[in-house]
């Protein structure tokens, strides 16, 4: 319920006009990942973490962009996004592209009652097909990491405001699917550690690998970053 008035709130506010498009679906929503299985995290090393294959999925190429608006041109139409900026909290950013998948990402920024609101759109290039990841928690969640053979993607939510949930979640990839069911909810991870993930890794289509850290103050007021590492199999 209480993702259910975000949402609503987020609509009204939202400065995306890829809302035009009939072909969308909503996907990721707690409730649900709550329903499939889950897999857990155990500790490794940086030394394992580090032998893994760092990756950039999704890269900014150029987009057309004119008068604070900017303009992703799929295979039916071009979508406006007003842009996210120092003057403008309610807009969208451009993320990136991945080839692999065909696939755009956005994030929708808005403000509502003095709070700050994101959600992950990604946009299939080819078929037109809008994907809005729920968040799981206020701000978006992060930019979703590939498997090496485009079988899932995960991203996560670090814990907000006082709560010390790290949401971590997986999404299926099937290409040969219709667009609607181009991703679907597969697993996830609820954990009460007080740790946020700042980089994750997958070494094959099973195992992920997360560079985790928690945050504290010195002597002097100054923050500092104390790191973990974890791994897990998603099968």
């Amino acid at each position: 319920e209480k993702t259910s008035e975000k949402k609503s709130i987020k609509k009204n506010e939202t400065n995306s006009e890829s809302d035009t498009t009939k072909n969308k679906i909503e996907i990721g929503y707690h409730g649900t990942f709550e329903k499939l299985p889950k897999f857990e995290i155990d500790s490794t090393t940086e030394t394992e973490f580090n032998a893994q294959t760092k990756t950039k999925d999704f890269v900014e190429e150029k987009i057309e962009k004119s008068n604070n608006h900017f303009y992703i041109q799929t295979s039916k139409q071009k979508l406006k996004f007003k842009e996210y900026g120092d003057n403008e909290h309610n807009g969208s950013e451009y993320l990136g592209f991945n080839k692999n998948l065909d696939v755009f990402a956005v994030q929708n920024n808005s403000v509502a009652e003095g709070l700050g609101f994101a959600e992950l759109t990604l946009i299939h290039r080819s078929t037109n097909f809008v994907y809005e990841i729920i968040s799981l928690g206020d701000w978006s969640v992060s930019l979703p990491k590939i498997s090496m053979n485009n079988k899932f993607m995960v991203y996560f939510q670090n814990p907000e405001y006082e709560s010390k949930t790290l949401s971590i979640a997986v999404l299926k990839i099937d290409k040969t699917q219709p667009p609607r069911h181009f991703l679907k909810e597969y697993s996830s991870c609820f954990v009460d550690n007080g740790l946020s993930i700042e980089e994750i890794r997958w070494k094959n289509d099973d195992e992920i690998y997360f560079k985790m850290y928690k945050s504290s103050l010195d002597e002097n007021g100054n923050e500092f970053k104390t790191y973990q590492y974890y791994f897990a199999k998603i099968k």
